[in-house]
């Protein structure tokens, strides 16, 4: 730890308060019960205005113990997140730090205040068009970087990690924050993965006070999952279209338990690549060839194809990556390359929080008559409307999928 940290690190502590009780809880049984709340509002009250004498809860109590009182029914609240880890809370979290941008983007989804927010990682700063008002607020760096002075300067009382990707640094990080402020809450949810989705959005809903809101935004996102799902259930496994996945790095696709051969099954697909081992394999171009997949689905957004997106506009610039893929060797003799079944999809609709939306794309390019009436398109328009809560026309702005 470096001297810079060291001292903070002994601040911190010097500052540091009691042990956490619910605030306002009068005798002190771990349960807060409306004639203790309102023995508090009144003396508050009675100090504020009538020059009463006895000892009143400061405005901070009071808030706190009204979140409690409304939201956990006057109890501690216990919580288990995505990593098993159980925490369990007497006060609501004021200030959160979140070196998962996934995770921010469910709480945008559900609701939450941009000003409870006091620190977020680096790709949401360089992301100013999809993240304006984050603009300005601490930089903690990455989850493989982070910045461990800033982080710990800004106090937060609740820093949010990774469940599963990059375990061991989300490890490093919870170990160096904890050191300097025992204090600190620490979760882990991911915010990307189907399985664990709608269970993620509604235990932040409950620790953040947003129960109604994650359930309306669950329901707008069921619905959308659910139109999918409901036809593609029905399609028996051996006439499912097969499906080759290429991430942007060429011959790289998606194995066994990735969240990429997920999403394809969610669409209806048949990953050719299903069986292997590695989650994100290294393929032989004619292994590809012998499969002779129905489709191919290139995703772009990093690396090499670091274009498209919310912050391009140029509605041509998936072209060239299209008819690349057609020009490889012999790769015109493969069903999906003959027949025109090629697509290329950006990862800011299928990557994250926002997967539901890709996947929507999938189905309708895996069975275009099946899906006729499915419109991916107006799910993300309304997904950013009135969730993300952002002034951005897809009818003007970015670049997602090629072709529709």
């Amino acid at each position: 730890m470096t001297r810079r940290l060291l001292l903070l690190a002994c601040s911190i502590c010097l500052m540091a308060g009691v042990a956490a009780a619910i605030p306002c809880d009068g005798d002190g049984d771990g349960t807060l019960t409306a004639p203790e709340l309102a023995t508090a509002i009144l003396d508050s009250l009675d100090a504020r205005f009538m020059g009463g004498t006895a000892g009143a809860p400061s405005s901070a109590d009071l808030q706190d113990a009204a979140f409690v009182y409304t939201h956990w029914d006057g109890q501690p609240l216990t919580i288990t997140d995505s990593s098993g880890r159980t925490t369990t809370l007497t006060r609501p979290l004021q200030r959160i730090a979140l070196f998962n941008s996934d995770t921010l983007e469910m709480l945008r989804s559900i609701g939450v205040e941009p000003d409870r927010i006091v620190g977020v990682s680096k790709y949401v700063l360089e992301d100013p068009v999809f993240y304006p008002e984050y603009q300005g607020t601490a930089n903690l760096g990455s989850t493989w970087s982070p910045d461990y002075e800033q982080a710990a300067g800004i106090r937060p009382d609740a820093v949010i990690l990774y469940a599963t990707l990059s375990e061991s640094s989300c490890a490093d990080i919870e170990k160096t924050l904890s050191a300097i402020d025992p204090n600190i809450h620490f979760f882990r949810f991911d915010s990307y993965r189907p399985a664990v989705y709608a269970d993620e959005a509604r235990k932040l809903g409950l620790l953040l006070g947003k129960e109604e809101e994650a359930e309306r935004f669950l329901a707008f996102y069921e619905n959308a999952t659910g139109t999918v799902t409901d036809v593609v259930d029905a399609i028996p496994a051996e006439n499912r279209v097969s499906v080759y996945w290429e991430s942007w790095n060429d011959y790289k696709s998606a194995g066994k338990g990735s969240g990429y051969d997920e999403k394809i099954q969610l669409a209806g697909g048949r990953n050719i690549f299903a069986e292997n081992p590695v989650e994100y394999p290294v393929v032989d171009p004619e292994a590809v060839i012998s499969r002779n997949p129905d489709v191919i689905i290139k995703l772009v957004g990093a690396g090499e194809t670091a274009f498209g997106g919310y912050g391009d506009d140029d509605r041509s610039s998936f072209e060239p990556v299209l008819r690349s893929i057609g020009d490889r060797p012999v790769w015109n003799q493969i069903k999906a390359v003959r027949n025109g079944r090629v697509h290329i999809i950006h990862s800011d609709v299928i990557g994250g929080p926002e997967y539901f939306i890709g996947v929507a794309y999938l189905a309708k390019w895996f069975y275009p008559d099946l899906f006729g009436d499915l419109d991916p398109r107006a799910v993300h328009q309304q997904y950013l409307k009135e969730f993300q809560r952002l002034d951005y026309d897809l009818d003007e702005h970015g670049t997602f999928v090629y072709p529709a």
